[in-house]
Formats: C-alpha cells, structure tokens, sequence
C-alpha cells in the first residue's frame, strides 16, 4: 500500500495509534504458518510496515490480544520485531488489566510499541485505586441516557435455576451475590455444577417448572459431565467486587451486583470507561466491547507522552517486555 504523498506530513508525527483486530491471534498456535496465513494477523502485519515505513512516527502502537504477551504469540511478535529492525524502531510489549488502571473490570490486554531509538524505554508500572463495582455503577449520573435498556430481560423467568438459588440458601439476590459473587463460579449453572447441585436442582424443577427448557439443558450437563467432558454455559453471570472482561457472556448476560435484573447499556459503557454522556449508536451491545477501556488506552498514551518528552529512561534493550500483573521485565 504506498500512501498519496500529498497526505504525508511534512514533519514527523509523535505518534500514530492502532487498534488491529485480535481474533486472529487469540486463535493463533505455535505455528508459523498459520500466522502468516491468517487475515487478521497479517493486518497487524501490514499496518505496521506501512506507519512505520511511510509515516514514520516517533512512536507507533496499538493494542491486541493477551496472547501477544505469551509463548502461542512467539510468532507474531518475531515478525514485529523484523519490522521494527528494518525500519530503525525499536520494539516492546506491555501487558496489563483494566483493573490496574481504575476500573473495577479484569480485562488482560497487550500493548505492543515502535519507538524511534535505537532501545526501547522502560514504562512505568500501574496499579490505580479503583472502587468495588456497586460503588462504581453508583457513579453513574441519573440524566444519563440508555440506562433503561438491558443485556437480559426476566431473569427468573428465563433461568428458574436461579430461583432455586435464592430459595435453597434463603438469599436475596443482592444478598446472594454479596455472599458468592467473589467466589470461583461466575456464574448460575456453573454454581450449581461446582456445588453438586444438578440432581437437587433437577428435582426443583421438574416439580415446579417440568416443562421448562432448563430441565433439558441440566439433563445435557450431566451426560456431559459423565463423560468428562465440559459443558457450554449462556447462564447468567455474577460478581460483586470486579468482573471478568466484558466480553461474550459476561457481556451479554452479567446481572446487576444488587438488583435482581441485568446490567443496563449504560453501566456496561460505564465498565469501560465511556463518558455519561455518550450514547451507543446501534442496538449491538456487542460494539462496545469492541473497543479499548479508556482508563487503560489513557495511561499507556501518558506513557508514550512521557517519552517524547524525554522521561523514561533506556533500558538498554532493543527488544522488551513488560508485565504490569507481575511487575517483570526483561529482554523480548
């Protein structure tokens, strides 16, 4: 791709942003091949070939998938590196989780970066306050729009596995998910799995809803699970301090830490750090999971800031990594 040279500008820019699809390696393996033939892979591919020879920033990044940062990524980011050298950048990668940076909401992201030295900068490491997620959803301004829209409506009438919750522990629901939402099932059917409740809960609801579709789907679990085999879950998920990332079910079925509903549009803009005043332009909830949290794409600019500005200091290698969970670091 050569890019109009009418558009270029006539001076470097500090930087260019990108945020290529991730699909591809999230799906990636240890072979090389199979990176290379992936269509999404190779945008990441091109892209940077084309900034990085034709614009030539003083820093080029973007972010990607967790499995940037691992050894199923190795691949990928060899072929970055290559990039980086033919076109006098240095490289590194930053993995990090939204809940580092403000927001109650445990999102693992890689940031990968091109800098215009000869080694790539040491980043400063972040671990922000963030309030629990009840204390959180209550921040949100009651003249906010979309707040009356919800990722799942009847709850107890869709999953009466649910009321059978509640009833055997004698909770209510905010009391329930005070009680077990930190707890390692995320969710209601993997609750009643991981507590060996699947004959109790049959029992419940062959004798109070026999005709409901949940009676079939534990049916289905059981012979599942007989078989050592693992079982898909669409059961409505719960937390009450942090949640998991806001993608698939616990995008589209998370419910309310305190209200026995699902979470509206709003407070699934507000998990990722969208202002109160931005309104979602489609009904696909999905879009905004599409996107980075603010909290995080705002800190790693701070960092690229900092070292047009001069403020982080060499670390001596070409090539690095860092790990903001773990606070490690060392040659890529």
């Amino acid at each position: 791709i050569d890019l109009d040279e009418s558009i270029l500008p006539e001076d470097n820019l500090d930087f260019v942003n990108s945020v290529c699809p991730c699909a591809g390696l999230s799906q990636l393996n240890t072979s090389q091949d199979r990176s290379t033939r992936d269509s999404q892979n190779v945008w990441m591919m091109k892209t940077s070939k084309l900034v990085l020879e034709q614009l030539r920033p003083k820093v080029y990044w973007g972010e990607n998938a967790p499995a940037l940062y691992t050894k199923s990524g190795n691949s990928v980011r060899e072929q970055l590196k290559q990039i980086a050298e033919d076109n006098g950048y240095s490289f590194s990668i930053y993995r990090t989780s939204t809940f580092k940076h403000g927001i109650p909401q445990k999102r693992l992201r890689t940031f990968y970066f091109f800098w215009d030295s000869k080694n790539a900068p040491i980043m400063n490491w972040y671990d922000r306050e963030h309030d629990n997620l009840i204390d959180y959803l209550g921040k949100i301004p009651g003249s906010s729009k979309q707040q009356d829209l919800y990722n799942i409506n009847n709850i107890f009438e869709k999953f009466p596995s649910y009321t059978f919750l509640l009833e055997k522990y004698g909770f209510s629901h905010k009391d329930f998910i005070g009680e077990f939402g930190s707890g390692p099932a995320h969710s209601i059917h993997q609750f009643i799995v991981r507590n060996e409740l699947i004959d109790e809960c049959l029992e419940w609801l062959t004798t109070h809803n026999p005709e409901h579709k949940e009676v079939r789907k534990f049916e289905h679990i059981k012979n599942k699970l007989s078989m050592g085999k693992s079982f898909l879950d669409h059961s409505p998920a719960f937390y009450n301090s942090c949640t998991n990332a806001i993608v698939g079910r616990t995008l589209q079925m998370i419910m309310h830490p305190t209200q026995p509903r699902g979470m509206s549009h709003r407070e699934i803009m507000h998990l990722m750090g969208l202002p109160s005043d931005f309104n979602l332009q489609t009904k696909r909830l999905n879009d905004v999971a599409q996107n980075v949290p603010t909290c995080t794409a705002r800190d790693m600019t701070y960092e690229v800031i900092k070292y047009l500005h001069g403020e982080l200091e060499d670390s001596g290698f070409s090539n690095y990594r860092q790990d903001n969970i773990k606070t490690t670091s060392g040659e890529l």
